[in-house]
């Protein structure tokens, strides 16, 4: 069994996006895998979909992601975890990523934008061995927040020990939607993950204009983005 984790906080994400999470990583992959979604609100989550109620901690957004790496976690030391973000669409078969064995202590994305950084958009570790992030950060959340303008993936580029990043060991799997998937989705794409705007109902539905560019509406977001 292959323990998966999401984060829904806050009114950013509908259950829509935990859901059809869940449904996308069930089409594309043929292990038995449980769905974990950690939220402060779980109406209208599938049942299908394990929820957990999240601390009540003096943190918003971004920054419970460092609470998954805690001991508070409700796994046996050593199980492998899966993390998505919520705004990810799964396009292929990932049974081999979701099978990876973790060489080093955590793995994670190459920066979409800055190469040379690390992203939190899709990790992976074993369960006890990155503690030490959420207790740093912890000891002096303010501090860590204010020294941290990138947010939780800064602080755990920071403080993580080593890491693997997806790129290099899944190449041309794993894609960014602005990058290189619109607006036609590579054929080898197994993993698309999304930042900033257009966000996924918007990368179907409407227009939008930012400091990238425009992105009108394309159609294959909605063929994979579903029950």
């Amino acid at each position: 069994m292959i323990n998966i984790v999401c984060l829904k906080w806050g009114d950013k994400f509908s259950s829509d996006y935990v859901n059809n999470l869940y449904y996308g990583i069930k089409r594309n992959t043929t292990l038995n895998f449980k769905l974990h979604c950690f939220t402060e609100n779980s109406y209208d989550v599938d049942p299908a979909i394990t929820c957990h109620d999240l601390p009540n901690l003096n943190i918003t957004g971004w920054w419970y992601k460092l609470w998954l790496f805690s001991d508070e976690m409700p796994f046996n030391h050593s199980d492998k975890l899966m993390f998505f973000d919520l705004d990810t669409i799964i396009t292929g078969n990932i049974d081999d990523i979701l099978s990876y064995d973790c060489p080093k202590d955590l793995v994670g994305l190459r920066n979409f934008y800055r190469p040379q950084r690390f992203a939190s958009g899709l990790l992976m570790w074993k369960h006890g061995t990155q503690t030490h992030i959420w207790e740093e950060f912890v000891n002096d959340p303010v501090k860590a927040q204010a020294c941290s303008p990138d947010g939780d993936q800064e602080w755990t580029e920071r403080n993580a020990m080593s890491w693997t990043l997806w790129q290099e060991e899944f190449p041309n799997q794993i894609y960014s939607y602005k990058q290189s998937c619109f607006p036609t989705l590579p054929h080898d794409a197994r993993i698309v993950c999304y930042h900033g705007t257009p966000s996924i109902i918007q990368s179907f539905t409407e227009t939008i204009k930012n400091f990238d560019g425009t992105w009108p509406p394309t159609t294959w977001p909605k063929e994979h983005w579903r029950k």
